[in-house]
């Protein structure tokens, strides 16, 4: 059995994981009729670290809806955090990791759409990701140089952060909307060799101990 069969059989048992998980993530997907586009029948949504090939959860999409958990046994390969000069950290010495993608996913047309949590598909002024800190910390203040300011607090453990931007401004603060899901357009259609550190599972969080 090949390791993404055996991450689809584990995660079909929804109930006994999501018990056993430091972060469920979930919803609708508002544009379901763009998953036709990467391929027929089922389709699978993937919770990436895309840049340095981390799988972190998979779920099935049933209608419009999908629901990824994440083990608790995985322990996210945390680094030092960094900020712009000008934002302010406290307490320091935090250690941080992003779930930064998610991606849409057909395994037998092997082709691959990235997913935007955003109140808007196309034109977005607002959207979300996850971050894990090792500590409770605080960030505010304004990068210099730059309109983009903090007043975030990230939880010990995984807390949702949202990306708010208006008229050039832009704010990084706690969730405070369940944004809806967009399907993009087709990245690749050759995933497997276009991301092969993704479906190697030398770095999965459904195998990591």
């Amino acid at each position: 059995m090949t390791l993404l069969a055996r991450m689809f059989l584990v995660l079909s048992l929804f109930s006994p994981l999501a018990s056993a998980a430091t972060l469920e993530i979930g919803g609708e997907i508002r544009n379901p009729q763009a998953l036709s586009q990467v391929g027929p029948g089922a389709v699978s949504i993937l919770l990436t670290n895309l840049s340095e090939g981390w799988l972190l959860g998979a779920g099935r999409v049933s209608g419009a809806r999908f629901h990824i958990a994440l083990p608790q046994t995985f322990k996210p390969p945390v680094q030092p955090l960094s900020v712009c000069a000008g934002v302010k950290v406290a307490p320091a010495g935090a250690r941080t990791y992003t779930a930064e993608t998610l991606l849409a996913f057909h395994a037998g047309s092997n082709s691959l759409a990235t997913v935007v949590q955003a109140d808007h598909p196309t034109s977005p002024t607002r959207r979300g990701q996850w971050m894990y800190s090792d500590r409770t910390v605080t960030l505010k203040g304004r990068c210099a140089g730059l309109n983009t300011y903090y007043n975030l607090t990230l939880r010990q453990g995984w807390t949702g952060v949202m990306t708010v931007s208006r008229d050039g401004r832009f704010e990084v603060t706690n969730a405070a909307a369940r944004l809806p899901y967009w399907v993009q357009p087709v990245m690749t259609r050759a995933a497997r060799t276009t991301f092969p550190v993704l479906f190697s599972g030398q770095r999965s969080a459904l195998t990591a101990r």
